[in-house]
């Protein structure tokens, strides 16, 4: 096996166990693996599927992805594996969780995360976004524009209307659907500044 698998194997095996004794701290502490924050519902995702999805889909030809509401950095961390990576998340806690785990796993040189809100952010930069919804995301939708990379859907729940669907996988439960924006008139100015 490459060099560069072995590594990838023993750092994901570094994220399963980092995020299992994280989730089931979690567990014990009351909350669990699921809080509302100030702007929706947070969730883990299981890590195992996450990387099933991201070797799949092929990740490690994207130059640039972004997990839009990263929450603890999970997916954030494993897309580190495959490529550059970032992770924006609004709540200053889950922020902290998340820029730890990426201390603590020594993921540093690939992953990073920030703390803001992405609508707010240049995501033009991204060749692939990320988003694991818990309400419509209408806005986003209409801030992508043309804009020609792919945003990987985690879940049923919410799909967008206004953005052509590609590839879906399922792993046990789960399920993840890759989308396009549709050709058409440039995106908000707002957009593209950085």
């Amino acid at each position: 096996m490459p060099r560069e698998l072995l590594e990838r194997a023993r750092r994901l095996v570094g994220i399963l166990r980092h995020y299992r004794r994280l989730h089931e701290a979690l567990e014990r502490s009351g909350p669990g693996a699921y809080r509302i924050t100030s702007r929706g519902a947070w969730a883990t995702s299981r890590p195992a599927h996450v990387y099933y999805f991201m070797k799949r889909l092929g990740i490690e030809n994207d130059r640039f992805f972004v997990d839009l509401g990263s929450g603890d950095g999970l997916v954030a961390c494993v897309a580190g594996l495959f490529t550059r990576s970032v992770g924006i998340e609004a709540d200053p806690d889950l922020c902290r969780t998340a820029t730890d785990a990426v201390a603590d796993l020594e993921l540093c040189h690939r992953v990073e995360i920030v703390r803001g809100d992405y609508l707010t952010m240049n995501l033009r930069r991204a060749d692939c976004l990320y988003l694991y919804p818990d309400k419509p995301f209408h806005a986003l939708e209409e801030l992508l524009g043309s804009w020609p990379g792919r945003l990987l859907v985690y879940g049923p729940h919410f799909p967008p209307g206004g953005l052509i669907p590609g590839r879906q996988l399922r792993c046990g439960r789960e399920r993840i659907q890759e989308y396009r924006a549709r050709l058409g008139p440039d995106p908000p100015a707002a957009l593209g500044r950085k």
